[in-house]
């Protein structure tokens, strides 16, 4: 069968997933598998065969056909947060309110999640043998992308044209938005097999930060450089150097320095004098060229990248996060200036890169080298355009460091090649293993 033709098949078969995954209780699904093989295995010579098909068939058609019953009407409102961490689990507060005059009892909720599907070339591209990528999760043997968990909440007792407020907790996998597409007032059969649903609309998003690993302390290299305009310069805002003291006015200084209010109350001019600014600054490189097999790879490398964007700046220090994506992107913190909410957001939204481009992003360190204290490099591979990026730097007599996101299985495989090309410290990331490989920078203090 061709790809396209597999692709239909995999949009069908998620459809069928979905809605049995919503309609059928654990019990009903238990049911469900039941029928299945007592259908297959009952012949006119197993008398056993027929009659449990048959009984699971009647309880099933029966609670099947009870849903159609269940017409009420509800809304609902929600409190939710503006972010959320990936892989950490996180509360709604809902309210829903009965529009009936009937009493409800023995009703349960759950959030209606927008689940993206794959698009055709995603799906042929994870078809290709040697597939390293795990991030998706598995259904009906093809994969899928399943952006968050929810579980139904039981609702108390409903007064007719009443509300109730519940706690939804919600399981959030993947980082980026979360679209919220409403939620779903579910109601059981007596028998517990299958659910009736009463879809409520209410889009919401939340914006999913990256998951982020604890750091070790650590001092990164290189010494402070003259920062032309200081902080107000990493800032984006005007170009002035950092405020010592006042002094008297003397031929030639820019009027723009005058104290006014000092100068009025002393009755002669005053100018504020100021004095340059030396500060450690460093660069956070994130690699973000990939090939589809490795995207889980690139999940890593932006957990990692959140992790230091959060850990690394202090009060005496300035970080510079740069990838391209596709244009290439230079944000600012420490010092007061910038915060990690701004990187972490900026981080959410960011997305791999098919085709290898370096030139980009070498051009923007280069750009920065004279402010630059040293540059901490988060890379998804080691080939040539990779080590020719160290080597630049290097030539620059700039420090580099290394975090090198491998597949599980292949630390004893790497090769660092050539000595010129080694960075002054490597770290190899295995998958499913990163955090006790952060663990090991305590050792390069």
């Amino acid at each position: 069968m061709s790809t396209r033709g597999l692709y239909r098949v995999y949009r069908w078969l998620q459809r069928v997933v979905r809605w049995s995954r919503r309609r059928f209780t654990p019990v009903g699904g238990f049911v469900l598998a039941g029928l299945l093989l007592a259908g297959g295995a009952s012949n006119p010579e197993q008398t056993l065969g027929l009659p449990v098909f048959l009984l699971l068939g009647a309880l099933l058609a029966l609670a099947v056909g009870m849903a159609p019953f269940f017409r009420f009407r509800f809304a609902v409102e929600r409190q939710i947060p503006r972010f959320v961490t990936a892989g950490e689990p996180f509360a709604l507060r809902v309210r829903i309110h009965n529009l009936t005059r009937k009493l409800q009892r023995g009703l349960e909720y759950a959030e209606d999640l927008r689940e993206p599907w794959l698009t055709g070339d995603e799906f042929a591209a994870r078809l290709r043998p040697g597939r390293e990528n795990q991030s998706f999760r598995l259904g009906a043997g093809l994969p899928t992308i399943r952006p968050a968990r929810s579980r139904p909440v039981a609702l108390p007792v409903m007064p007719p044209l009443g509300w109730v407020e519940v706690q939804v907790e919600l399981l959030a996998w993947r980082r980026g938005p979360l679209e919220l597409a409403g939620g779903m007032v579910l109601r059981t059969d007596p028998f517990g097999l299958f659910r009736a649903i009463a879809r409520l609309k209410a889009p919401q998003t939340v914006l999913v930060l990256p998951k982020r690993y604890p750091l070790p302390p650590l001092s990164l290299p290189g010494q402070s450089h003259y920062q032309r305009g200081g902080v107000a310069f990493a800032a984006g805002v005007g170009e002035t150097e950092e405020f010592v003291a006042l002094r008297d006015y003397r031929r030639g200084d820019s009027l723009r320095r005058v104290h006014w209010r000092s100068a009025a109350r002393l009755g002669e001019l005053v100018v504020k004098e100021f004095q340059d600014e030396y500060l450690v600054r460093h660069a956070l490189v994130l690699d973000t060229f990939c090939e589809p097999s490795r995207d889980g790879l690139f999940e890593e490398a932006v957990a990692v990248a959140a992790s230091f964007a959060c850990t690394v700046p202090d009060q005496e220090s300035l970080l510079d996060l740069m990838f391209v994506a596709p244009q290439t992107v230079c944000l600012t913190r420490g010092r007061g200036v910038g915060h990690a909410q701004q990187m972490l957001e900026v981080l959410a939204a960011v997305k791999p890169l098919r085709r290898p481009h370096l030139q980009p992003l070498e051009a923007l360190l280069v750009e920065h080298r004279v402010s630059l204290s040293g540059c901490l490099l988060v890379l998804l591979d080691w080939d040539e355009p990779r080590r020719a990026l160290v080597r630049r730097l290097k030539s620059l007599q700039l420090p580099v460091w290394v975090l090198l996101l491998v597949p599980a299985g292949t630390v004893s495989a790497f090769a660092g090649g050539p000595a010129e090309d080694q960075p002054d410290r490597i770290l190899l990331l295995e998958a499913g293993r990163v955090r006790e490989g952060l663990s090991q920078l305590e050792a390069w203090r």
